[in-house]
């Protein structure tokens, strides 16, 4: 709603002004006609459901089902008094003013009571989460039935959103405000508009906002009409901002429009959605150019809303990385990410990441056995995530094992030594026993041993154990030295 957070008298100079300009600009307006058919996709995707669509999801959708004059349900929340923008209603949560009108509808009416006071509805999703993914598109869109009435001057009714920054904080209009219907006074005529930026002035011109300018659309008084907005982020540095009705493409805010900063700051935020009808206030005042509020209308103008639905498409899915190797502790497993562009690697054991293993390559610790290794291959700024499918559970290993030697003088009193040679992968626990003619000799356990009279004629060999986590146990024994007198 056209510099809805204005003060009232400002807000109607404004409004008169942004007038006053598109007349001056000889700006024609979009005429809609009812029977005119999407043109192009999206537009297709914006007429029809995109759920049915490939590549598109439902994050909400109300249908508006249930009896006559019960109240609007849990997916909506009140919003109670009255706002700065001018108008004189004060909305209520009562089922007077918003409530179901038992054919599928949800009614939002405008009533005056016996002292002349107005009361309305004003209502908001719960889930204020909708967001466009980078790479993917975010659908608004809702049908809706203006108010039809005798004397409709001040009528105002409104489907829009408002954008909430990364504290969940509304800094209007810096996060965003998008209009995807204003309809004012009965005239044949609605606005879409993006607001953001500084509240005067700006990327977006405030407290104008980019806007369509006056549309005209005869059709759009009877009956109801699909009124939609398309978030379009797939083409990074070139996203755009897409308004419809009934699937016709009426309005185009590009992102160069604005500015990279601008629109960072409004466009990816989360969103929640607004339905409301006001009565009088600074934009009907300056499309009939007189007090909206004190001019005669009548008492129970509703405005219909046949669904109100939010619609998401991701990004193409980025390659699924695939790993080459053999998945038995210590081999080495060699991740192809599928793309031609530089990416980021993590290794996983049953999901958990493996510190450190950010390589194209993993060699498979003891400690995975029985796990299954994957990798997640992501774009270098950390997005477009995508990890491979897992591997078999990691078998054990097998070591490394090299055949020992022995150093030193064969004879009594001498000292052995056995060299084991470096064993694989590192580290490895070794543990030692030396034999006299294939005896193991009592306490000869060590790297070491001295040779004792009891030893004498006979050959000496020592046998090295290799252990390590996740791996197979390997001996490996010595040639024998035989001790002899000297």
């Amino acid at each position: 709603m056209l510099g809805r957070f204005l003060p009232a008298p400002r807000h109607a100079a404004a409004v008169l002004a942004l007038l006053a300009l598109v007349a001056l600009a000889g700006s024609p307006g979009i005429a809609v006609a009812a029977d005119e058919a999407p043109d192009a996709a999206p537009s297709a995707v914006v007429a029809s459901a995109p759920a049915d669509a490939p590549g598109w999801s439902t994050l909400f959708r109300d249908d508006f089902d249930g009896p006559a004059g019960t109240a609007v349900g849990p997916q909506w929340e009140h919003e109670v008094g009255t706002w700065g923008t001018g108008a004189i209603d004060r909305t209520t949560a009562s089922t007077a003013n918003v409530f179901l009108d038992g054919t599928g509808a949800l009614g939002i009416r405008a009533l005056r009571d016996a002292s002349g006071a107005w009361t309305s509805g004003r209502i908001i999703t719960a889930d204020k989460s909708f967001s466009a993914p980078a790479g993917g598109r975010l659908l608004l869109t809702a049908s809706v039935r203006l108010p039809a009435v005798a004397d409709p001057t001040g009528y105002w009714a409104a489907f829009w959103a408002l954008g909430r920054d990364a504290n969940a904080q509304i800094d209007w209009p810096r996060t965003g405000e998008l209009d995807m219907l204003e309809a004012v006074n009965g005239t044949p005529q609605l606005l879409q508009t993006l607001h953001c930026d500084l509240p005067d002035g700006g990327a977006c011109d405030e407290p104008f906002g980019i806007t369509s300018g006056p549309l005209e659309c005869a059709s759009c008084l009877a009956g109801f009409h699909t009124y939609s907005t398309l978030i379009d982020r797939t083409e990074p540095g070139a996203e755009r901002l897409e308004f419809f009705v009934d699937g016709l493409s009426t309005h185009v805010v590009e992102e160069a429009e604005i500015g990279e900063s601008a629109w960072d700051a409004a466009i990816p935020n989360d969103y929640f959605l607004i339905l409301n009808l006001a009565i009088g206030g600074g934009l009907p005042n300056g499309v009939c150019g007189c007090d909206s509020a004190s001019a005669p209308k009548t008492s129970g103008g509703t405005m219909s809303v046949e669904h109100v639905a939010v619609y998401r498409s991701g990004p193409p899915a980025p390659s699924i990385p695939t790993i080459a190797g053999v998945a038995a502790a210590g081999s080495t497993l060699v991740a192809d990410s599928g793309r031609e562009v530089p990416v980021t690697y993590q290794w996983r054991a049953d999901g958990v990441a493996v510190a450190g293993a950010t390589g194209a390559s993993f060699t498979v610790p003891g400690t995975a056995v029985g796990k299954r290794i994957s990798v997640t291959v992501s774009a270098l700024d950390g997005s477009d995530a995508a990890t491979s499918l897992p591997t078999a559970p990691v078998t054990a290993g097998t070591l490394g094992a090299v055949t020992p030697t022995i150093s030193g003088t064969a004879r009594i009193g001498s000292t052995l030594t056995a060299s084991p040679g470096t064993w694989t992968p590192s580290p490895v626990t070794l543990t030692y026993r030396w034999k006299a003619n294939g005896v193991d000799i009592a306490g000869a356990t060590g790297k070491t041993m001295k040779v004792a009279t009891a030893q004498l004629g006979k050959r000496i060999t020592v046998t090295v154990t290799g252990n390590k986590v996740g791996f197979f146990s390997s001996q490996r024994t010595s040639a024998a030295t035989a001790i002899v007198v000297r």
